[in-house]
């Protein structure tokens, strides 16, 4: 992305005339805990499998830090919930884009059964 500002340039060799404009190339890095689409970002959240089944609450990475979110009960692998206004805010003003949280849900590898 390249951002101009108006007559924040070199002045003239000459000395005499206007400004030019200042080319500001934007480069952003890749992150480890987003996905950027425009304005909006995409974060997966790992929950345990008993928070999806029972509902609850987990922490959820933002650009302000960790918030958190009320996980409803009967949470399904895969579902997404959408935290508005926690996206990338707008270069030349406006509103912020939308966080989209995925919840991934953390199977446990053995169950126990209780012998009877």
């Amino acid at each position: 992305m390249t951002i101009r500002i108006n007559n924040a340039g070199d002045v003239p060799v000459t000395g005499k005339g206007t400004t030019g404009d200042l080319l500001v190339r934007v480069h952003v890095a890749s992150s480890k805990n987003f996905v950027r689409q425009g304005q909006n970002l995409y974060h997966e959240a790992r929950i345990p499998f008993h928070t999806a089944i029972l509902g609850g609450r987990v922490r959820v990475h933002t650009l302000d830090g960790e918030v958190d979110v009320r996980v409803p009960v009967g949470t399904q692998p895969g579902e997404e919930m959408v935290l508005r206004g926690r996206g990338v805010p707008s270069v030349y003003g406006g509103s912020n884009g939308d966080l989209f949280v995925k919840f991934m849900t953390l199977l446990p590898r053995s169950v126990s059964g209780s012998d009877d």
